[in-house]
């Protein structure tokens, strides 16, 4: 299943139904102004809980201001089961990216002030009791980064390590264990940022790309993990997936469009997930000029990449006319039973 938030609604799409139209799909989240009763705003990356029992993270703001931005903790079902919240250095803070490591620790990025120059999106990891309970999760997060520019899509190798695409950094950072084990001096997280929140006392980071203005790739933004190990970076404003080795080195372009400036022939990548049998989607937020300003259109889509002997083949279309879609995730399931309204 593709689960795509877009309008801040949830969107769930039948994979291994996709080349036998009509596309089978559901909205098995509301957004909260259609279903004040349990509907919820949701964006961003979607996480399936490594418990395996259909459970997932994704971003939850629901009520923003008056309610705290942050990350749904949801049941199969889509019922909200906690909330993890933490602080921003952010005027409005929007989560965004989220995974799991092996040690069923879960990595989140808040996005921070948007345009370049901010510089204050966030890495935070959350210890694996978080999902026990809440108001008090917040203190089981640690901070391991507050400098990044627009911290969007995240992703975790075979070795435990973190790629965090920063977009306005123009560049993916790299972060590797060990990591705090607890959000205190004890567990390796014993510093405070400016809100005072626990802050890793070290940690081992690096550039792992940079900005490739060569080939189109600037404002990084969803990442994701091919099966032969390789990083599928998306660079949203230029309309490019850009493909790179476990060392860093550039490989190829896996989607470039005909033209330089939006709006693009393949749409403007924003999230990536790759499926069990290597293909690629993109979430496409239809990027194009408003005035001297970019900005999504109203007409975004779904699209995939599927790979012919290793050769990354046209887009396929599979959703249009979406409200800025912009994060993925793909989990086991099947469409029903959806739960009743």
């Amino acid at each position: 299943m593709l689960y795509a938030p877009e309008g801040n609604r949830l969107r769930r799409i039948d994979l291994a139904r996709a080349d036998q139209p009509p596309l089978r799909q559901d909205v098995l989240i509301e957004r909260a102004a259609r279903d004040p009763a349990r509907g919820r705003d949701v964006n961003g990356m979607v996480c399936a809980l490594p418990d395996g029992n259909g459970g997932f993270v994704a971003g939850e703001d629901t009520g923003q201001p008056d309610a705290p931005a942050g990350w749904g903790v949801f049941s199969g079902d889509g019922t909200q089961l906690a909330k993890l919240v933490a602080t921003s250095l952010a005027e409005k803070p929007d989560p965004y990216g989220c995974a799991f490591d092996a040690q069923g620790r879960l990595f989140t990025t808040e996005i921070g002030d948007p345009g370049f120059g901010a510089g204050n999106g966030q890495l935070l990891l959350w210890l694996p009791e978080f999902a026990r309970g809440a108001p008090d999760l917040p203190a089981r997060a640690c901070k391991l980064a507050t400098d990044l520019g627009t911290a969007t899509g995240i992703a975790v190798d075979p070795g435990g390590r973190i790629y965090v695409a920063a977009s306005s950094g123009f560049r993916i950072e790299r972060f590797s264990p060990p990591f705090p084990t607890a959000a205190d001096a004890a567990g390796g997280c014993g510093g405070r940022d400016a809100t005072g929140a626990p802050r890793a006392d070290r940690v081992q980071r690096d550039t792992f790309v940079w900005a490739r203005p060569q080939d189109g790739l600037l404002t990084y933004s969803g990442l994701a993990f091919a099966p032969n190990g390789n990083l599928y970076a998306a660079s949203v404003a230029t309309g490019r997936i850009g493909e790179f080795a476990p060392d860093g080195s550039f490989v190829r372009l896996v989607l470039a469009p005909s033209g330089w400036l939006p709006p693009f022939d393949g749409g403007a990548p924003q999230g990536l997930a790759v499926d069990a049998a290597g293909t690629l989607y993109y979430a496409d937020l239809d990027l194009r000029f408003e005035g001297w300003r970019l900005r999504p259109g109203s007409n975004g889509t779904l699209r995939r990449i599927r790979f012919a002997g290793g050769i990354p083949q046209a887009p396929d279309l599979l959703l249009r006319g979406l409200e800025y879609p912009d994060g993925l995730g793909i989990l086991p399931g099947s469409l029903a039973p959806a739960r009743p309204r």
